[in-house]
């Protein structure tokens, strides 16, 4: 069943992409979707509520995974942000979906998720209380993402060594914990 519901998710963000190459996220109807991705309406609504779900969805598979492999990490080396950035760049498809469909608070949203956690243990942050920290975190998951949506729309001109060097230039590695 696991198997069944990827299927139809990955025919439903192709339909989508497919889509939004001709009109805008708003024009796009689930009929419409649906009848591009060969699926049909009652099997959507098994599994989503609208298309926004389908975004949402992808974007927390995709945090749990990278949020598994990265396991319990707090403070994350070099080694570790080259890791972050390498598989920002593998899904970088599905991060350009959600700039077509002009979906870039769930991207943002989800950096956030990401960044409370890895900042968790900073020096820091240790005398701020959690506003300060809740701040903190949306103050640098907005400028991150900024900086990963240029690096994908860009099709990623620096390595992912490379991004990750200059994050740590910029104050968002280890070093500066």
């Amino acid at each position: 069943m696991a198997d069944q519901s990827k299927a139809i998710e990955e025919y439903l963000l192709g339909a989508l992409k497919r889509l939004l190459k001709k009109k805008t996220f708003d024009e796009i109807s689930i009929t419409e979707l649906t009848k591009v991705a060969g699926i049909s309406r009652m099997t959507f609504y098994r599994h989503y509520q609208n298309i926004t779900d389908i975004l949402t969805n992808e974007m927390a598979e995709i945090v749990n995974e990278l949020t598994d492999k990265l396991g319990s990490k707090t403070v994350v080396q070099h080694e570790g942000l080259v890791f972050i950035m390498q598989f920002l760049k593998d899904h970088a498809s599905f991060i350009r979906i959600l700039l077509l469909a002009q979906q870039q608070d769930i991207l943002r949203d989800n950096i956030s998720q990401v960044l409370a956690k890895l900042s968790a243990n900073k020096k820091k942050l240790q005398n701020l209380n959690a506003r300060e920290i809740d701040y903190y975190v949306r103050y640098h998951s907005t400028g991150l993402t900024s900086v990963i949506i240029d690096w994908v729309t860009k099709k990623q001109p620096e390595t992912p060594e490379e991004l990750a060097t200059f994050l740590e230039k910029i104050g968002e590695g280890s070093n500066q914990s």
